[in-house]
């Protein structure tokens, strides 16, 4: 059964500015896509745990971008900091559902997203939420009205 969430219930969420003092790197590649990458090992420890990052291709209005997202961040996160323009976002923790997007190939965690089973199982993915599970990951951004759909007429 899908969960229902009113545009009330998620009014009070507010946009967040996000600052990071990470240095990114952008190339453009032959295709017009834009690869940002930042400084720094590929995988690091973290209380004993290897925190690996992966390259995600993120389609986003016409374009396609190569961002590297390191492990313990969302893909909205690593987008924002390569300087991917008009994402649409909100709250950043998975409830408004404003940063829709749909995973065309590979795999993401986003257990804190509040998506139903059987939107997720079509594809639909919160980019606050999403962490790449391995290499591979294709996402592209779709219309809040269409995930709403999806959510409150599944």
């Amino acid at each position: 059964m899908a969960a229902c969430v009113s545009r009330s219930a998620v009014a009070s969420c507010s946009r967040v500015a996000h600052l990071s003092s990470r240095r990114i790197t952008k190339q453009v590649s032959a295709l017009g896509g834009v690869r940002a990458a930042r400084g720094g090992a590929r995988g690091r420890a973290t209380g004993g745990v290897v925190v690996v990052a992966s390259v995600v291709t993120i389609l986003h209005e016409g374009k396609s971008y190569e961002v590297e997202v390191d492990g313990h961040e969302s893909i909205l996160e690593a987008a924002i900091d390569a300087g991917i323009e008009n994402l649409s976002y909100d709250c950043k923790m998975g409830v408004c559902m404003t940063c829709p997007s749909r995973v065309k190939a590979g795999k993401v965690d986003q257990s804190g997203a509040m998506l139903s089973e059987d939107v997720e199982e079509k594809g639909y993915a919160l980019l606050c939420c999403a962490v790449p599970v391995g290499e591979g990951v294709i996402i592209e951004t779709v219309t809040e009205d269409e995930l709403l759909e999806e959510q409150l007429c599944a």
